[in-house]
């Protein structure tokens, strides 16, 4: 099954996740969940998904589908762009949170 492209110009997970890395998060755990973005699995229609203790990063084809996402997780995520996080699994503090957005805002 082929998931839909990421759009051109967005992150992919891995550089999300190695730009938390290059930042000093924790990235703990890493776990290529692709898999889950298609029908098999939850059925989001994300691009990529990769997840870890500390948060869970999202790639979605356009900024739509990541901003309707974002809004079903309200107060569990932060969006920029076709990228969402998701910290609902990992419990990350509103402190470290913060940190996790500044990385990836920080992204070109």
């Amino acid at each position: 099954m082929a998931l839909p492209s990421r759009s051109p110009g967005s992150p992919s997970a891995k550089q999300v996740v190695a730009a938390f890395k290059s930042a000093g998060l924790k990235v703990s755990n890493v776990r290529d969940r692709s898999v889950d973005c298609g029908p098999d699995g939850l059925g989001l229609g994300c691009s990529e998904l990769i997840a870890t203790d500390g948060v869970t990063v999202y790639v979605f084809p356009d900024e739509v589908s990541a901003g309707e996402i974002a809004e079903t997780w309200s107060g569990g995520s932060f969006r920029r762009g076709p990228v969402v996080l998701n910290y609902l699994e990992a419990r990350t503090p509103a402190a470290e949170r913060a940190r996790y957005e500044k990385a990836l805002t920080g992204l070109r």
